[in-house]
């Protein structure tokens, strides 16, 4: 018998209508990733009776958890996966297409299976009842943007077959991979900036993952959302004192992340992705000398919405090939 590899699986994703139920006519994603730590967890409580000898008493079950890590390259076709993150989406276009992403409640749930299908008789782990607890963003000059989905489920099973036979699979189609920092472009305060070496980017949901009742299941009742956390680190050269300033003078600014392939129209290999934060404040850091190299700003900052146009402490517009429908569904 061969041992599974990790090359030979694959991740897919579909949205739940039902919290915690596989659809029955389902239209799954493949999720291209690079790794994942996606599974179940359960506890075995031992038992405190004493009965006149020293040998333990039989342990009982614990509550179900599922959870854990899914790491991607961020790409223009992972709409469903914003959506899930986000919570809501407006799109317009006919041939390609606009998808604005903003903050709202979110989804009734996602289903997401792996797939070893190397294995003698190939064993497929379904992961019901799933959320995005978070969402890391890592842009650097050189390299994809890093993206991590943290993610907490409420139920698992394992069988020989999968839910979706023939799931819509844009990483064998002719469409753009992956974004990389050669294609971004970062707006600070509507002026484009060109000294940033790093920036970080988090959103958190805040699930509340101890809902579990007396059901006879060990599962999660319920994953409610909680209010959403938009922060980050803006890591830029030391040439001037004008960002450190904003932060010390607790000055409103906002960030706009551009990632363009092509002419950026949305067609097939013209995708692109904004992402804005428009209103956000720096938590004030002076810059520290390591030694004799290049010094650098880096800022903590908050995103929130108070008075913003776009009516969200974070929003994506996405412009690619894919349908309201095909993100949604």
């Amino acid at each position: 018998m061969a041992q599974a590899r990790g090359s030979k699986t694959r991740l897919l994703i579909d949205t739940e209508t039902t919290f915690k139920s596989t659809r029955g006519s389902p239209d799954a994603h493949v999720l291209p990733f690079v790794s994942e730590t996606l599974r179940l967890n359960r506890n075995i409580i031992e038992s405190r009776t004493i009965r006149s000898s020293r040998n333990p008493s039989v342990p009982v079950r614990g509550n179900t958890d599922v959870s854990g890590d899914i790491t991607v390259e961020l790409s223009p076709y992972m709409g469903k996966m914003l959506f899930h993150a986000l919570g809501t989406f407006t799109t317009s276009g006919s041939s390609t297409y606009s998808h604005t992403f903003t903050i709202s409640e979110l989804p009734p749930g996602l289903t997401i299976e792996t797939q070893f299908t190397d294995l003698t008789t190939p064993q497929y782990f379904r992961y019901n009842g799933c959320k995005v607890n978070s969402m890391r963003l890592t842009f650097k000059p050189e390299g994809f943007v890093d993206t991590v989905f943290n993610i907490i489920g409420a139920a698992a099973t394992v069988t020989t077959t999968s839910f979706d036979s023939s799931p819509v699979d844009y990483t064998s189609s002719s469409v753009g991979g992956p974004f990389d920092g050669y294609e971004a472009a970062i707006y600070e305060g509507g002026n484009l900036l060109g000294t940033v070496t790093g920036l970080d980017i988090s959103i958190e949901n805040n699930l509340d993952g101890n809902v579990y009742v007396l059901d006879g299941t060990g599962q999660r009742y319920s994953l409610p959302e909680g209010l959403v956390k938009v922060s980050g680190t803006l890591t830029a050269l030391f040439e001037d004192v004008t960002l450190y300033n904003k932060a010390a003078n607790n000055q409103e600014s906002s960030l706009r992340i551009v990632l363009t392939h092509g002419t950026g129209d949305g067609s097939a290999y013209n995708e692109k992705l904004e992402i804005y934060i428009d209103e956000l404040l720096y938590q004030p850091q002076s810059p520290v000398i390591n030694g004799p190299e290049g010094i650098l700003v880096e800022l903590p900052f908050i995103g929130y919405y108070q008075n913003g146009s776009g009516a969200s402490a974070i929003r994506f517009i996405l412009w690619n090939t894919q349908t309201a429908n095909d993100i949604q569904n």
